[in-house]
């Protein structure tokens, strides 16, 4: 290969690999850690040894919130479909598809299905003061990387903060996320939250359970195919 050719090919090869990543497909999953099967298991014991003496009577609250801790699944997941103007997210528990919705981001809308059919609304929520509303704090930290899926991702530190109606101190959540510029995918969209702001696509969010215990949820059998119709399939 003489010296012009091998520059040319050098030329394409970068050119594609720094080009924007437009459509695929990939999936979060998420699997518990140690920590929190103990903290759940934990919760559970305290809660059926607090409240369920023989003298007191449990209400349908607190029984349902230990049937809920009691039974929290083994693996959970966001399959996220996305190409240009359109991204579906499947959400499963175990191999149950729970949730699904599609969001048309240039248009500001959501799509999911009820039992009427489907359903459309706003995606991004105005603030309103009597309702609540959110912001965010964002940090990066370009030199925290790892390679997620063959796509290097650099640390981003969201905080979100939730103002409730007549409370004076927000609610306060941090995410710690592993971000890539190479994907189109705006993150608020994978998060799930209402992020006006634009990030790059998040292949890992760890996301805290509570104070002390944080779930990490990372991308695998990440392609840059769609299968056909995929989005019809709402």
């Amino acid at each position: 290969m003489n010296r012009l050719v091998y520059l040319a090919f050098l030329s394409l090869l970068l050119s594609n690999t720094h080009a924007q990543t437009t459509q695929g497909r990939f999936c979060l999953e998420y699997f518990p850690q140690p920590l929190v099967e103990s903290y759940v298991d934990s919760l559970v014991s305290y809660l059926s040894k607090q409240m369920g003496a023989d003298d007191q009577v449990l209400d349908s609250t607190t029984e349902e919130y230990i049937e809920h801790f009691a039974s929290l699944a083994t693996r959970k997941s966001k399959c996220v479909y996305f190409s240009s103007d359109t991204i579906l997210i499947n959400e499963k528990v175990d191999d149950e598809l729970t949730n699904a919705y599609m969001i048309l981001p240039a248009v500001n809308k959501l799509i999911s299905r009820d039992a009427g059919g489907l359903v459309s609304q706003n995606y991004f929520l105005d603030a309103n003061a009597e309702e609540g509303y959110f912001d965010y704090g964002i940090e990066t930290d370009p030199s925290d990387t790892k390679l997620i899926e063959g796509f290097l991702c650099y640390r981003l530190e969201l905080t979100e903060l939730f103002y409730a109606p007549q409370e004076e101190t927000p609610h306060e959540k941090k995410y710690i996320l592993y971000v890539t510029d190479e994907i189109a995918l705006p993150g608020g969209f994978v998060l799930g939250n209402n992020l006006q702001r634009i990030i790059g696509c998040p292949l890992e969010i760890q996301e805290p359970l509570n104070s002390k215990v944080r779930i990490s949820y990372r991308a695998t059998g990440l392609r840059l195919t769609l299968p056909d119709g995929i989005f019809q399939t709402l």
